[in-house]
């Protein structure tokens, strides 16, 4: 930090004239409040200043907005919207405000307002673009009512036609994860008619092109983008199916040397796959997807790249090679389950998201995941202080009480304690909740039946234990009996009941089985 003998010292330092600078910021937010509109100059450094303080600083971000200064900014990008200079000063200086924090971004983008963030994505200035391309983008992932609003109040077209512009990469990028947010809600479901406007606009002809194109950031990211807007979408397939893609290239950029355009390619191949048989047999004839390749990613010590990763390995596991199915995708449920307990919330959310999703694919997951203790972890997740956490553990939990099990799990939490099942529905964006469940749950409260305790005696706490320490034998055990057993892998030729006779790419037997 430029002071001190020792890094420590430094910090202490740094962290000394952060907390100084509360004069210097009630200062600039007092100008920014009142400073006269007809003197822009003092508005740009005003804006400038606050930007300055609170880029890649958390101490001053809170600070700043403590003190209230994010709606001084806000009524500053609001009011001037033919100067530039103050609107790329504002929006900035709110976006730095932001950080890498999701809900505060959702909570500034809510605030300027979609309507204001549609007028700032046709903005000339690369830098507001940018701004306003990730603002929508945040306020779209998982959240129904923010992209139904996108899409009534006109965002879609602007959207697309930036795909067809010289934007900046940034911008382009921005664009394109808009894109893909608007197409799909919690637990991969298809935004339907959100999905019909983007390719009605002709974004499906435009992301293809650069797949092609592009550099392997922006391919990986646009093919992520056509898989969500087909996903489920059999008139988006139709026209998907007329343009030149194919899976090769994607499977090609899955080995890449950069763990970016890896872990971005194995996302996109699993969103193509997800609940998709016809497409996994498209993706065996693409080239081969082994399962050596997702280990940097399961055994990484960035718990973000183990969680999509291990949701990626569980969806592709008939068609991965080098592994048998069974333990591919015990390992990935195993690793979901530990993140699940993580501490930090984003990666809390990723979890529960992905386990929402694993809820409503193939028979036996759902039982896999009750096997782990992942209903009751989840159960928990439902008095985060943080609402997007809320928001996926409910959607998990919902779709998870079409098992037996699982059912019989949230029963008994919400026995104990009354005020789970409003919770859980309060929380419940879009997803489903199985009508056995509530016909049980409205029986218990008819009847008036007693809160429900658990007491462990000493041999049933053991027995617990013993059942912990089991897990993963116990899982792979559980798959087997759902999904069936499978040898392992081994390479061979294209069978004419899997695929047309004129291949000649090599595939996997074991997938083979696994896909008829």
């Amino acid at each position: 930090f430029g002071r001190g003998p020792t890094a420590q010292q430094g910090k202490q330092w740094y962290q000394r004239r952060v907390r100084g600078y509360t004069p210097s910021v009630s200062l600039v937010l007092s100008c920014a409040d009142f400073m006269d509109p007809d003197k822009p100059p003092v508005q740009v450094s005003a804006a400038g200043a606050l930007r300055s303080l609170a880029q890649s600083n958390s101490v001053s971000q809170e600070r700043i907005a403590d003190l209230g200064g994010v709606n001084p900014l806000i009524r500053l990008l609001k009011s001037n919207p033919r100067n530039l200079d103050v609107q790329e000063k504002a929006s900035g200086a709110l976006w730095a405000l932001s950080g890498n924090d999701p809900t505060k971004r959702r909570d500034i983008g809510t605030k300027i307002g979609i309507e204001m963030l549609i007028v700032l994505l046709e903005s000339k200035s690369e830098k507001i673009q940018f701004v306003a391309a990730k603002a929508l983008s945040t306020l779209s992932c998982g959240a129904p009512k923010h992209q139904n609003k996108i899409r009534e109040a006109g965002g879609v077209l602007p959207l697309v036609r930036m795909l067809k512009q010289s934007a900046s990469e940034r911008v382009l990028l921005a664009v394109i994860n808009t894109l893909a947010a608007l197409s799909i809600g919690l637990a991969h479901t298809p935004v339907k008619l959100n999905q019909s406007a983007i390719a009605a606009g002709g974004a499906i002809k435009s992301l293809v092109s650069l797949t092609v194109t592009s550099n392997d950031i922006v391919k990986v990211h646009s093919a992520y983008a056509v898989a969500c807007i087909t996903l489920a979408h059999t008139d988006n397939q139709k026209l998907l199916e007329k343009e030149s893609f194919c899976f090769r290239q994607l499977i090609d950029l899955l080995y890449s040397s950069s763990r970016e355009v890896s872990l971005g390619a194995g996302r996109a191949l699993t969103t193509f796959a997800y609940n998709n048989i016809q497409t996994q047999r498209e993706i065996v004839k693409g080239g081969e997807i082994q399962y050596e390749q997702f280990l940097q990613f399961l055994d990484s010590s960035d718990p973000e790249e183990q969680g999509h990763a291990a949701f990626q390995v569980i969806i592709l596991a008939r068609v991965i090679t080098g592994e048998d199915h069974v333990i591919v995708m015990a390992r990935g449920i195993e690793i979901l389950y530990f993140l699940l307990q993580n501490e930090n919330q984003q990666i809390q959310e990723l979890a529960a998201n992905s386990i929402a999703s694993l809820a409503h694919t193939r028979a036996g997951i759902p039982a896999a995941l009750v096997t782990v203790g992942a209903m009751e972890t989840l159960i928990n997740l439902l008095y985060s202080t943080d609402e997007l956490v809320r928001s996926s553990a409910a959607t998990a939990v919902g779709y998870m009480t079409y098992n037996r099990g699982a059912m019989r799990i949230l029963l008994t939490a919400c026995r104990r304690d009354p005020e789970l099942f409003p919770r859980l529905l309060e929380n419940l964006a879009g997803g489903k909740i199985s009508e056995t469940f509530i016909r049980e749950w409205e029986y218990c409260l008819k009847v008036g039946l007693p809160s429900q305790t658990v007491h462990l005696t000493p041999i049933e706490h053991q027995a617990v234990l013993d059942m912990t320490a089991n897990t993963h034998s116990t899982l792979v055990n559980q798959i087997k009996t759902m999904t069936g057993t499978v040898d392992s892998p081994t390479y061979g030729t294209v069978s004419e009941d899997l695929l047309d006779g004129s291949s000649t790419h090599r595939y996997t037997s074991a997938s083979s089985v696994m896909l008829q």
